[in-house]
């Protein structure tokens, strides 16, 4: 079996900055956040000059983006198309730190933050069409301006929310081997782990069946579909890897079977589900061909974004 292990990645934040008179000094003990866990760390305060306040809050946003193409039809009947991005808050968990008061000037503050993730996330997800991103903020509620810092963090789709079917993914997505068939060829497509986890190795099998044919090469690809499930919603398709089992010559004739294997690294594109939008995921087996569209053999998978859970 593959590990499946993601790459490591930096594991907490320190951040500072002065806002209105106060100094903030914010370190969380990890960036990427496990759904239904506690996020953790500290944050410091000194007082510049004496200030009240009704309160000192700590929040965690999650914000969805998504984009759809409108068109409108000038007094002379001609039409136009624009690009329109949304922005819609889904999210905003506070935690207070402290009640309402004052502090003097030089006085100094501590918090320790312990700040509850959603069970069920969202997590976050960073496409341009479909876009959901989380912020950790620390504030002080005052009349007027707000002195406050914050800053992005990650929340995770763990591996066992796609597999206990929280979230609806495509037939065969969870499937160690599914098969696929398209112009006469067939192919049996197994992959380990399942779901593929963003940042891990990943291995597998191709066992295919085809008559012989002239190829420029042989190409796997695997792919994220995102679109914004809005009314004249936008779509994209990314590939997020790619590989190559043979090159160019005839292929076929024969029962084929060869392995692969990759890293699945790039930006936090898990299989979601949004109030306004989604992402499947699919792994193509490319013949490419010269003259000739080429031909695509295509299952459904699944991707996650920890296995700690």
């Amino acid at each position: 079996m593959m590990d499946a292990t993601p790459t490591p990645r930096p594991a907490g934040i320190h951040v500072t900055g002065s806002d209105a008179g106060v100094d903030f000094e914010l370190t969380m003990d990890r960036r990427e956040l496990l759904p239904g866990q506690l996020a953790t760390g500290t944050v410091r305060l000194m007082f510049r000059h004496a200030i009240e306040f009704r309160g000192i809050v700590a929040s965690l946003t999650a914000t969805e983006q998504w984009q759809w193409r409108r068109t409108n039809t000038n007094s002379n009947g001609q039409t136009t198309t624009e690009t329109v991005t949304e922005r819609h808050e889904l999210q905003r968990l506070p935690v207070m730190l402290e009640g309402p008061g004052s502090h003097g000037a030089g006085e100094t503050r501590e918090f320790r933050l312990e700040l509850p993730v959603p069970p069920l996330g969202p997590a976050t997800f960073e496409a341009t069409v479909s876009r959901l991103t989380w912020r950790l903020e620390v504030k002080l509620d005052v009349p007027g301006f707000d002195p406050s810092i914050e800053t992005d963090v990650v929340v995770l789709q763990p591996m066992g929310l796609l597999k206990a079917g929280v979230i609806d993914v495509g037939e065969f997505a969870l499937w160690p081997s599914a098969d696929a068939a398209s112009d006469g060829a067939r192919a049996s497509i197994a992959l380990d782990p399942v779901p593929l986890c963003i940042g891990g190795h990943f291995g597998g099998r191709l066992s295919i069946v085809t008559g012989v044919t002239k190829v420029q090469e042989v190409r796997l690809e695997l792919r994220a579909k995102v679109e914004a499930t809005v009314s004249s919603g936008l779509k994209e398709e990314l590939t997020l890897w790619a590989g190559r089992v043979a090159g160019e010559g005839e292929f076929g004739g024969i029962d084929t079977s060869m392995p692969f294997e990759g890293l699945l690294t790039g930006g936090w594109l898990p299989t979601i589900r949004l109030p306004h939008g989604r992402s499947d995921a699919t792994f193509h087996v490319i013949l490419a061909k010269a003259w000739a569209p080429d031909t695509h053999l295509v299952r459904d998978i699944a991707i996650c974004s920890t296995t700690e859970l």
